[in-house]
């Protein structure tokens, strides 16, 4: 999907910090268990609305394989999103769906500026953040909730600067 140049190698592969899909996967465990807890009630809503213990039974299991889906989609989200740091670019790869993807890539030696954020305290505790590049254009380039955000930085520096001289 990628090519490279020939000089060019592959230096760093950063994808989102496990934590943010755990949290997702948490809130839809959650969401999983509660036609598991909702059950014991079922032959009461039976009688109480007329509706039949089959029909609850057949909603509860579409409820269920919606949150399933639901649950995919993150997956893909944060498995397929990925930044590959060259010794010549950077390269964002952000999947938004499940066929839709947006490939987007920029030179080392187009980069100004780098600036790291960490957004909370989680963040701080569990040493992950936002890396902010802005490039010689005008728009900045964000790499969101990624581990070893100050090793890729000072690796963006130094091939930034490689680059740089190299020009001259």
């Amino acid at each position: 999907m990628i090519h490279l140049s020939q000089n060019e190698k592959v230096l760093m592969v950063l994808h989102r910090h496990w934590i943010v899909i755990v949290l997702k996967f948490l809130i839809g465990v959650i969401l999983l268990t509660l036609p598991a807890v909702a059950a014991p009630f079922f032959p009461a809503a039976e009688t109480a609305s007329g509706i039949s213990q089959v029909a609850l039974w057949f909603f509860a299991l579409i409820y269920l394989l919606a949150i399933m889906v639901i649950m995919f989609f993150f997956w893909i989200d944060y498995y397929l999103d990925i930044w590959i740091i060259t010794s010549e670019r950077i390269v964002d790869i952000n999947q938004k769906g499940l066929f839709n993807r947006d490939v987007s890539e920029f030179m080392l030696d187009k980069v100004q500026d780098i600036t790291i954020e960490i957004p909370n305290m989680a963040a701080s505790l569990l040493r992950y953040g936002n890396i902010i590049i802005q490039t010689a254009g005008e728009r900045s380039f964000a790499i969101k909730q990624v581990p070893r955000i100050y090793e890729a930085k000072n690796l963006i520096l130094d091939y930034t600067k490689k680059q740089n001289v190299g020009a001259l």
